[in-house]
């Protein structure tokens, strides 16, 4: 019976039946942070909203599953699982960690952590530019009023609260072109050829027209 369940799954997947997951789909999201505080102290807790957006620019449709805050430094990984607020894709944790450099990542349910900068405490956080766009405002699933009111997330890539918010990856400068190669010199055209070789022949005539009279100049002396 169990094996009869696998087939039917399956064939299920085969025709298009079972609905695939939003990483396995190709879906991806971003984690966009509200201000934080301007230093953070060692083991002291704070809580900080974020969003999370599905292609960066709305919420995801559906169950995303578990959100939060991932920190990686001294003594291994710690995780902050989130809790959502009434707004559409917004969530806060509460975290707080010891003194150290910090890794920090977004968990994002369905989709692929999302790399959100260093924590170092105590400090700040920095950033990490992100090659992944956010414009709430222009996907045709997007926008602010169908999903958030007076509380919503930034709209742009550089529009975040207090600086919040990540910077598109600057484009890689184009690799400089290498020298053209010099041009070698034509092949000598069909009628070039012919030309030096009628040249060529009545050269020859001319040498062979002289020779008698040469002889005969000689003979006359």
């Amino acid at each position: 019976m169990r094996r009869l369940g696998v087939v039917v799954v399956l064939v299920l997947a085969a025709v298009g039946l079972v609905p695939a997951a939003p990483a396995q789909a190709g879906g991806w999201a971003v984690t966009l942070l509200d201000p934080l505080p301007d230093r953070i102290e060692a083991g002291q807790a704070y809580t900080v909203g974020y969003w999370v957006l599905q292609h960066g620019s709305h919420p995801f449709d559906g169950e995303l599953g578990k959100t939060g805050l991932r920190l990686v430094g001294p003594g291994g990984e710690r995780e902050f699982v989130g809790s959502p607020l009434p707004e559409a894709a917004h969530y806060a944790v509460s975290f707080a960690v010891p003194a150290g450099t910090w890794q920090v990542s977004a968990l994002q349910g369905w989709f692929a952590p999302f790399e959100v900068g260093s924590l170092t405490v105590p400090g700040t956080l920095t950033l990490r530019p992100s090659d992944m766009a956010v414009d709430v405002g222009g996907h045709s699933d997007g926008g602010l009023a169908p999903h958030w009111g007076a509380v919503h997330p930034p709209s742009r890539v550089g529009d975040g609260q207090a600086g919040q918010v990540q910077s598109a990856l600057e484009p890689a400068a184009a690799p400089p072109r290498p020298a053209a190669a010099p041009t070698p010199p034509a092949p000598p055209q069909p009628r070039t050829a012919v030309a030096i070789g009628l040249l060529a022949a009545c050269g020859l005539l001319a040498l062979l027209a002289t020779g008698p009279a040469r002889r005969h100049l000689r003979r006359r002396t």
